[in-house]
């Protein structure tokens, strides 16, 4: 008893306090989730009973236990609380707790533990809690745009904003850490003087884009969309699509340019780059790879269709997700997420043909995207042994999809 206290009992602690933190997260999702959509801020006014007007103490906002010492009903007025509240407060709980158990506690060299459990382990919580908020804060960000994209068809920028300026952020500090120099495969790709290079390069271009916007010389894409929309719909027939997709191309162009630069300009570069740079380059890397990709898609297939194809939520999305897990695991999401699209079109399609006259409800892509990143992320080691069968060549070892090529030279 003594020895399984002793080997369980920090475990415990540490998904006890996950769980606690996650649920806290899920709150302030429901709220982001619910009030954003309306242009609403976040912070004000405090939460209140949507009927009688009551605000809420502070014992009546705890997550979860809140709702369940509430039983679910406003304390003044009686009316039934959503059991969505409570639902998304354990959902985020949970997905917070199975990301803890996954690098602190399974085996490093287990089936779990190639999910990167070595590198986190051998350097303890502590000195690798930048990595492990940014992985977190991604998840959070993905399932309140998920909520958000479910009921408005619209992923604001501002909720994938977070994990990528988190993402960004947090890696930079990992490699300042003086222990996180990995004797292991490192969770993202450490970037090379190369993909460096690319990274800042991009990163000026979209500086420089930014400013050609906010000072008129270019022009915002969709400008006049929400003359096409009627009331009470979210969504429009928008006509001239190939002529926004012209506009982002202008956008583009100077991000472009800032890339080549950048690849040409990397020989100047200490090779390797120091460790920090190499750290932010993998996730700054990963941002241009994953975003890129998505907008690549969004551009051909809306000028391939005259409609838009895919929302720059989508892209977005897809660059948190680089910016918080590096160039790889996205561009996988990237290939799953159709199948998670497909399955439901198959089971709404079932379900249709079951109940007759029952309308077919269909869902945007950033749910199917947000469900396929949190895939990989969770479930890694399947991920690399179905890429073992379909790539040997390339995936090859038992350890991270990253391998070697992660690891500081």
């Amino acid at each position: 008893m003594r020895d399984f206290l002793l080997i369980w009992l920090p475990h415990l602690i540490g998904m006890g306090f996950t769980f606690a933190f996650g649920a806290c997260v899920g709150s302030f999702v429901n709220v982001v989730s619910l009030r954003t959509p309306q242009g609403m801020s976040v912070v004000a006014p405090p939460s209140r009973c949507g009927v009688c007007g009551r605000r809420l103490t502070w014992y009546e906002n705890l997550p979860v236990i809140g709702w369940l010492a509430a039983r679910g009903r406003c304390w003044s007025c009686g009316t039934t609380i959503s059991v969505r509240y409570i639902a998304v407060e354990i959902s985020v709980a949970l997905l917070f707790t199975a990301v803890f158990t996954l690098e602190y506690v399974a085996a490093p060299h287990g089936w779990w533990g190639r999910g990167g459990a070595g590198w986190f382990q051998s350097h303890g919580f502590i000195e690798t809690l930048p990595a492990f908020i940014a992985i977190v804060a991604l998840l959070g960000a993905l399932f309140a745009a998920t909520l958000t994209d479910l009921t408005s068809f619209s992923i604001p920028l501002s909720i994938t904003l977070v994990p990528t300026l988190v993402g960004l952020a947090a890696w930079t500090v990992q490699g300042l850490m003086a222990g996180s120099v990995p004797s292991v495969a490192w969770p993202i790709p450490l970037a090379s003087s190369e993909q460096l290079g690319i990274a800042l390069g991009g990163g000026a271009g979209i500086l420089c884009s930014l400013i050609l916007l906010a000072r008129g010389t270019i022009r915002r894409s969709f400008e006049d969309y929400h003359e096409y929309v009627k009331e009470g719909e979210v969504l429009a027939d928008y006509p001239h699509a190939r002529r926004e997709m012209r506009r982002e191309l202008v956008f583009l162009a100077p991000v472009i340019a800032g890339m080549v630069c950048g690849f040409f300009a990397c020989k100047a570069f200490v090779d390797p780059p120091p460790h920090a740079l190499q750290a932010l380059g993998g996730a700054a890397f990963g941002y241009i790879v994953a975003a890129g990709l998505m907008w690549l898609v969004r551009v051909v297939a809306s000028f391939a269709k005259g409609v838009e194809a895919m929302g720059m939520g989508d892209v977005h999305l897809m660059g948190a997700a680089g910016a918080t897990l590096g160039w790889i695991d996205p561009v996988i999401a990237f290939f799953v997420a159709p199948f998670f699209g497909l399955t439901w079109v198959a089971l709404t399609g079932v379900w249709g043909a079951l109940h007759k006259g029952s309308s077919r409800r269909e869902i945007p892509y950033g749910p199917h995207l947000a469900l396929a990143i949190t895939v990989v992320v969770l479930l890694r080691p399947a991920v690399i042994d179905v890429g073992r069968v379909l790539f040997p060549g390339i995936i090859s070892s038992n350890s991270a999809l990253h391998g070697a090529s992660s690891k500081v030279k």
